[in-house]
């Protein structure tokens, strides 16, 4: 994976004024190289622009303020609840348009941009179709879909993203915040048809960590590898799902029935290998059991279990596997958000391809972080680079980001760091009022000072390489250190470094930061 910044090409793009409801798009405009590209007299081409998504409440006020002029909106043949009054299309769309638009200057440059109602199969399907048929260049959908894929890219959604990107259109999602709590596991049946789960009782822990007087609104989905590309064909693989509470007594459950009658409509039957169960959780612990019901099963096939809601907490979540459909898709570009420790990662299947910031400030402080806003910045880079040159791929726009840095270079595993997290399996951050001075740098990039094995070393979200411009590594595990002094060395693993350097390091493979992302109890969530 890679981290975003946008390199210095020579483009032309001016941008009309638009308002944007956010106080921190300049200061990202600047750290990540936009900048440059407003002042330029040669538009390019304009850029059709579609975001997908299941809401956008509250656009029509926003149209030629905060949204360009000419703003479509397409609602898909299949209405949405009424009372589903979901801003989070309308957010990615803001954030997209005040990334691509520079509000400083006047001009006639603006990308053309619909936004799609996606809200269910039937919705997102139709997008498609449109998309395809007015020729878009680019699609944002900071979205994923707990079910519909086995977790290799195929199964019904991303049969219907094939569909785009085969068409050329530029897909960019977002990797999902899903990290902490995804459980990926065999379908091994033991005693009662229970199948083999990770904690006691064979059961998946869950946690709700809601403040006093609080509850978490929790959506729990279990899904088993059986998708197919086509939407009509089912599966007779059939599993039941079980929330209880800490003595096992069943609070919900999900039993439906899986069916491979193409034409299956039946109360109480389900075509989808998939099970839903959505709660509201007082704090405490909680359980998950899966019951086997067919028993058809082979030693192949492998289920999934994700958990979506604030103050939930799953001990013995799948580290390193948690990217969902069609996030998981290889023709699409997948960004994660370099500061938040949910982002979805996948070691397999090398994604995210791209990590980027995804902090973003409201007029009152309110901060949202996740990787829904990390691909709305992402697809604005993205859109500004292809609308100068519109025969750009997926890879031609992934090696025009990449190609004057060392971005290629994974975090390495603890095992060649030479050291570990102090915490249970994560790193314990530490707090330093005023900070140091040879640290300061590195912090203000997002660095976070964290406590290991080997004393107190900076966590980055980057390859700390490019801190060091034109070195390069002898061994993989040369350290990167900051200097007393100032500025950046680098030595090797066994070298002594001089006193008061500080190692700075690449988020390794296997841990990231205890805490939570700091969001002001508030998030994008998927």
């Amino acid at each position: 994976m890679k981290i975003f910044v946008f390199l210095a090409l020579t483009l032309g793009l001016t941008t009309v004024s638009v308002a944007s409801p956010f106080t921190n798009t300049d200061s990202l405009k600047n750290s990540l190289g936009f900048t440059p590209y407003y002042s330029s007299q040669n538009p390019g081409r304009k850029l059709k622009v579609a975001v997908l998504d299941k809401g956008f409440f509250g656009y029509e006020k926003e149209i030629g303020r905060t949204l360009p002029a000419g703003t479509r909106y397409v609602a898909g043949p299949v209405a949405n609840p009424e009372n589903l009054k979901v801003m989070h299309g309308l957010k990615m769309a803001q954030i997209l348009t005040a990334m691509m638009t520079n509000d400083l200057r006047a001009s006639q440059w603006m990308p053309e941009l619909t936004l799609y109602n996606a809200f269910g199969y039937s919705n997102f399907k139709a997008a498609i179709d449109d998309v395809i048929a007015r020729q878009y260049d680019l699609v944002l959908y900071s979205e994923v879909w707990e079910y519909g894929g086995n977790g290799d890219g195929d199964g019904f959604i991303n049969a219907e993203v094939n569909r785009a990107t085969r068409a050329g259109v530029i897909w960019v999602n977002a990797a999902g915040n899903f990290a902490l709590t995804t459980y990926n596991g065999p379908l091994t049946t033991v005693q009662d048809n229970w199948v083999l789960l990770p904690d006691q009782n064979n059961a998946l822990a869950l946690r709700c960590q809601a403040a006093a007087g609080k509850k978490c609104s929790a959506k729990i989905v279990l899904s088993w590898n059986d998708f197919k590309d086509d939407v009509e064909e089912g599966t007779t693989k059939d599993l039941d799902l079980a929330l209880t509470d800490d003595m096992l007594n069943v609070i919900q459950n999900s039993a439906l029935k899986q069916s491979d009658n193409r034409n299956e409509g039946r109360p109480g039957f389900s075509k989808y290998p998939r099970e839903i169960i959505s709660a509201e959780l007082s704090p405490g612990l909680y359980f998950l059991r899966v019951k086997n019901r067919s028993n058809n099963f082979t030693n192949r096939d492998q289920l999934r279990i994700t958990a979506d809601g604030d103050g939930l907490v799953m001990p013995s979540h799948s580290r390193g596997e948690s990217i969902l459909n069609p996030a998981d898709n290889p023709t699409v570009i997948t960004v994660g958000a370099s500061d938040s420790d949910r982002s979805s990662t996948s070691f397999f299947k090398d994604k995210p391809d791209l990590l980027a910031p995804s902090s973003i400030k409201l007029s009152d402080g309110t901060e949202y972080r996740g990787s829904s806003n990390s691909a709305a910045i992402v697809a604005a880079g993205l859109g500004i680079l292809k609308s100068r040159e519109p025969r750009m791929t997926r890879k031609d726009l992934l090696d025009a980001v990449s190609s004057k840095h060392n971005w290629e270079q994974r975090g390495l595993s603890l095992n060649l760091l030479g050291f570990g997290p102090t915490g249970p399996n994560c790193f314990v951050d530490v707090a330093f009022n005023p900070i140091p001075e040879q640290i300061r740098d590195v912090v203000a990039r997002g660095g976070v000072p964290v406590q290991t094995t080997a004393a107190i070393r900076v966590m980055v979200a980057f390859d700390p390489i490019l801190l060091v411009p034109g070195l390069n590594r002898q061994l993989l595990n040369d350290m990167i250190v900051a200097l007393p002094q100032g500025g950046y060395g680098i030595f090797n693993r066994r070298a002594m470094i001089p006193p008061g350097a500080v190692e700075v390091f690449q988020r390794p493979l296997e841990a990231g930061l205890c805490r939570p992302t700091p969001v002001n109890g508030k998030n994008f969530r998927l």
